[in-house]
């Protein structure tokens, strides 16, 4: 068999990381949950710091629920795996973002599966070192809203700002409507009503932010009409 056979893939970290979760389940079953919102897209090794860093996708529906309910960025330690060549658990610190399995710092990562039993998995006292969470998008939208007061930007969401893509066009939710259905802007401050069972999706509501206001005072029942319309 050749070396090269013996590397790790993604199928292995797929299998770790569920493996962890279960191990888990009882105080952290957002970890699991997140495994069944979002898929493994791909790995790469990293050497500085050496680990694997895994790259996690999700579908439009399943990212709104992300992006709502895991707004989360830590290290998690308290986790150790059997070393075959060393016949012993050694510890090994795990990097989670929006509650799904994002690096795993280990010497060595192209052969994590090979000097590893990824089947014996210990829990030992599970320690979170909790980081802040940069949105980029949230960064974007505070640009785009920047004529706005603190006050008026305080009646939105912008924690849970996203980008939207649609017809080759960019939209950034700054209120959630539930249900899928969003209030955003485009690039140049222009609101929409966006709406996915309407059969016009996009609708402008506003010309500029500050105009938006004028419908709209903190109550999201003032705009339940305007997403129908």
């Amino acid at each position: 068999m050749s070396i090269f056979n013996r590397k790790t893939k993604k199928k292995h970290i797929e299998q770790f990381g569920l493996k962890i979760a279960e191990l888990l389940e009882s105080e952290m079953p957002q970890i699991k949950t997140a495994i069944g919102l979002s898929k493994v897209y791909g790995i790469s090794f990293m050497h500085e710091p050496k680990g694997i860093y895994i790259t996690r996708g999700y579908k439009p529906k399943e990212f709104e629920i992300i992006n709502r309910n895991h707004k989360t960025c830590f290290n998690l330690t308290g986790i150790s795996v059997w070393n075959k060549k060393e016949n012993i658990f050694q510890p090994i610190k795990l990097y989670y973002q929006s509650d799904g399995l994002t690096k795993i710092q280990i010497d060595n990562p192209e052969y994590f599966y090979k000097t590893y039993d990824l089947n014996q998995i210990r829990k030992n006292q599970i320690e979170l070192e909790h980081l802040k969470m940069e949105n980029p998008d949230q960064k974007t939208a505070e640009k785009i809203l920047k004529s706005l007061t603190k006050e008026q930007i305080e009646l939105l969401e912008l924690d849970y700002t996203f980008e939207i893509e649609f017809d080759e066009k960019l939209f950034y939710t700054i209120l959630d409507m539930e249900d899928g259905n969003y209030i955003a802007v485009d690039k140049k401050g222009k609101v929409y009503r966006l709406n996915h069972d309407h059969e016009k999706m996009v609708k402008q509501i506003a010309d500029k932010p500050t105009d938006f206001f004028k419908i709209y005072n903190g109550e999201k029942s003032e705009l339940e009409n305007l997403m129908y319309e």
